[in-house]
């Protein structure tokens, strides 16, 4: 379905300015990772303004992209479980309440995953030389140290999330860490 729209997109731009425009395969690679980024991102801003939570959950859109750009993570093989999980993991967290002692915790145990396994799963998912690899788990874990000043119980949860996600190792790309 996905790659439909984005093939018929594709076309259609390209048909608007042949010259100018990449090819339609290029186009629709490209159209694919936008429209897969963009549908559970409004679709968990949508669930906040509905719910009255729509800053914390781009908050929490925030960190977690910010963090999953920089220290990579588990990616599905196809791209509906993909978007389910992005729109759970930034929908849900701005909707828990827990006790204040759980957002230090959350945030220490996504620190001690960020220092020891990221950036993970990068190769094959980024053009980033591996030379900046301690680089990413720097900046990882400065993100993820942020939250001991904000204390964020939503940001707490996706960073934790995020963190789960560096454990699981993809098979069909090569794995590296720092």
């Amino acid at each position: 379905m996905i790659e439909t729209l984005a093939e018929n997109l594709a076309i259609r731009i390209k048909r608007a300015n042949r010259e100018q425009t990449a090819s339609v395969a290029v186009m629709k690679f490209a159209l694919i990772i936008i429209i897969n980024f963009c549908i559970p991102i409004s679709a968990s801003l949508l669930i906040g303004a509905v719910t009255g939570k729509v800053a914390e959950t781009a908050i929490g859109i925030g960190f977690f992209i910010l963090l999953r750009m920089i220290s990579g993570g588990y990616h599905f093989a196809s791209p509906i479980p993909c978007m389910l999980s992005t729109a759970a993991v930034t929908a849900i967290p701005p909707h828990l309440t827990f006790s204040e002692l759980w957002t230090p915790v959350l945030t220490a145990g996504a620190f001690i995953l960020v220092a020891l396994l990221a950036p993970a799963n990068m190769k094959g998912y980024n053009t980033m030389p591996e030379k900046y690899y301690p680089l990413l788990k720097f900046i990882s874990m400065l993100i993820v140290a942020s939250n001991f000043l904000l204390q964020s119980q939503t940001v707490a949860i996706v960073l934790a999330i995020q963190g789960l996600t560096l454990l699981f190792h993809n098979k069909d790309k090569e794995v590296s860490k720092a």
